[in-house]
């Protein structure tokens, strides 16, 4: 049986030694001592969309309270991703999870953190494929935030427990990301990066494709804006994203820059610093005061209180923006 499903010597020799050594008992065990759950291809609770790929996990391994279910959508990109990038992630995460979504992401740096956190931000529920065993803090500085998304989500892994992080992990990991969801969504991507392979399992799935359009000429973007030119759709509007994803009307959720320049705590200079940058955007500190008839003192101080907010972000060397820019007033 094992020769016809084309299983190499080295498997069936490491499959027959796991066997006679009990390891699946003891794989049981340490489960159910580390509030692991297991569910297998066969089982009834089986992500659906997941057992209808190419190439289904037999058994996924579930830490945390929130078991894979529902309307589901992946946030991908880069580990060295610019900071409007980090910005687009952690606000698609936010939004989704209003609109009563899951995110789903791989629990890297970079696009991954940003989105699990803009989900959780929002009481949200989020979930977090790893290319390690769901025991393994992978990157270590990530260990609050799997704790924090363990709390409402889930760590989901095929990989036994103990698992560490081999690179062979991580690229086969990401058609489980991509075959839990009906949408995937590529924020920053270079040509050849893990982000790229999970958009091609999510296609070969058949499952929808977005992608965030980034600058031309930064190869961060050069994958992600590929796409685009191969067929993926183009990202413009979180907001209308995360309708067309829920199916829910967005003008229940007001746009971010009408939220803030309504919010009684700001300043008249805040709001209007603000205001530039939501209808502007990224722009230098000396552009906004030209703009603003401020000093750029004045603009610096207004931008770290701002800033503190959440309301802006650095998006470049010498400039700032609210990612709100072009959305002034768009919400339906």
């Amino acid at each position: 049986m094992m020769e016809r499903l084309g299983m190499s010597d080295t498997a069936r020799e490491t499959l027959a030694d796991h066997a006679a050594s009990g390891w699946a008992g003891a794989e049981w065990d340490r489960c159910e001592k580390s509030g692991v759950r297991l569910i297998f291809f066969t089982d009834e609770d089986f992500p659906e969309m997941l057992k209808n790929t190419p190439d289904p996990p037999l058994v996924l391994y579930v830490r945390g309270k929130g078991a894979p279910h529902g309307e589901m959508a992946a946030v991908i990109g880069t580990r060295r991703c610019s900071p409007y990038g980090a910005h687009c992630a952690e606000t698609l995460g936010s939004s989704l999870a209003a609109a009563g979504i899951a995110v789903v992401s791989g629990g890297a740096r970079g696009i991954d953190g940003a989105a699990h956190k803009g989900c959780l931000a929002s009481g949200g529920r989020t979930i977090a494929v790893l290319g390690t065993g769901v025991d393994i803090a992978y990157p270590g500085s990530h260990r609050h935030l799997f704790e924090e998304i363990m709390e409402e989500g889930a760590l989901l892994s095929e990989y036994p427990l103990g698992s560490s992080g081999l690179p062979w992990r991580f690229p086969r990991r990401n058609r489980i990301i991509a075959g839990l969801c009906s949408r995937c969504v590529v924020v920053e991507a270079p040509l050849r990066s893990g982000a790229m392979t999970t958009a091609r399992f999510a296609l070969d799935a058949g499952r929808e494709v977005w992608a965030v359009p980034g600058r031309i000429t930064e190869s961060v973007c050069r994958g992600s804006n590929a796409l685009i030119s191969d067929g993926a759709i183009p990202l413009v509007d979180i907001m209308d994203f995360a309708g067309i994803a829920s199916g829910v009307q967005m003008s229940l959720f007001p746009a971010a820059s009408d939220a803030a320049l309504r919010a009684p705590s700001l300043s008249d200079d805040e709001r209007s610093v603000y205001g530039i940058l939501a209808t502007r955007g990224d722009m230098t500190v000396d552009n906004i005061a030209s703009e603003g008839k401020m000093s750029a003192a004045a603009v610096l101080r207004v931008i770290g209180v701002l800033s503190a907010y959440g309301l802006v972000f650095r998006s470049g060397s010498g400039r700032w923006s609210t990612g709100a820019s072009g959305n002034k007033g768009s919400a339906r």
